[in-house]
């Protein structure tokens, strides 16, 4: 994306994502709450947002090469708590050590976006040798995407063979956020979603869709988790970036 003295900005609302970023060309500026903005590292881990902490500027010459971890993917990978990484955007070097820069440095060698992938699925593919296979917090995690967050905390529980105290605590370990939080934030990320891919649709209509309990709630959630009511998701909110969207 080439954007020349233009600036395109949005802000990063609350979402459940885990997200490694790397910068094949200008890195983009970021506010973080109400600081200045600064340029993020070349490569930098996203960890999941519970509100609304930071604001990107993009302008120059453009080109990210994201990778979209599964909601356990980074703590299978690199066995990290996931609560040091919520509300964090750490260099991938003080998430990944060495390897972040072996991967950085293939990616950005790679002529086209295919081999791009190619080499990142290697370079897990030789991480996860040393890792065992999925969890059931991994499969639990990942029901909860599939039914955009409108999973029942309890059958989830009660599947995976641990007490609610043992599977809260290592689902919160490996994913970073409590179950009931984490359902929270997918459907909030998947009514943003839905706004900005039908931007005429009615809120209420989505808020239905998505199983809130009425459009009091979703308002509720809305300043929970963007800091402001749905009628003021306007501006650079028309912009936001969704990684799973």
């Amino acid at each position: 994306m080439e954007l020349g003295r233009a600036v395109l900005a949005w802000p990063v609302a609350a979402r459940p994502h885990q997200i490694l970023n790397i910068h094949v060309a200008e890195p983009y500026r970021v506010r973080i709450d109400d600081g200045q903005a600064k340029p993020t590292p070349d490569m930098s881990v996203i960890g999941p947002q519970t509100y609304r902490r930071a604001h990107v500027f993009l302008s120059g010459s453009i080109h990210v090469f994201n990778i979209l971890f599964q909601p356990t993917g980074l703590n299978r990978l690199v066995g990290i708590n996931m609560t040091s990484l919520v509300n964090q955007d750490p260099a991938a070097s003080d998430v990944l050590g060495r390897s972040a820069t072996v991967l950085g440095d293939v990616v950005r060698m790679a002529p086209d976006f295919d081999l791009r992938v190619a080499a990142v699925e290697r370079w897990i593919e030789a991480k996860l040798e040393s890792r065992g296979p999925d969890c059931t917090i991994g499969l639990a995690s990942r029901r909860m995407i599939a039914v955009q967050g409108r999973a029942r905390i309890e059958r989830l529980v009660a599947r995976s063979g641990f007490s609610t105290s043992q599977f809260q605590r290592r689902f919160a370990a490996q994913v970073g956020m409590t179950p009931k939080l984490f359902a929270r934030t997918i459907r909030f990320d998947r009514a943003l979603v839905a706004h900005r891919d039908a931007p005429d649709r009615p809120w209420t209509e989505i808020v239905h869709e998505l199983g809130y309990f009425d459009q009091a709630h979703f308002i509720r959630e809305c300043h929970v988790f963007a800091g402001l009511p749905p009628g003021r998701l306007v501006g650079d909110w028309e912009n936001i970036f969704f990684p799973g969207g």
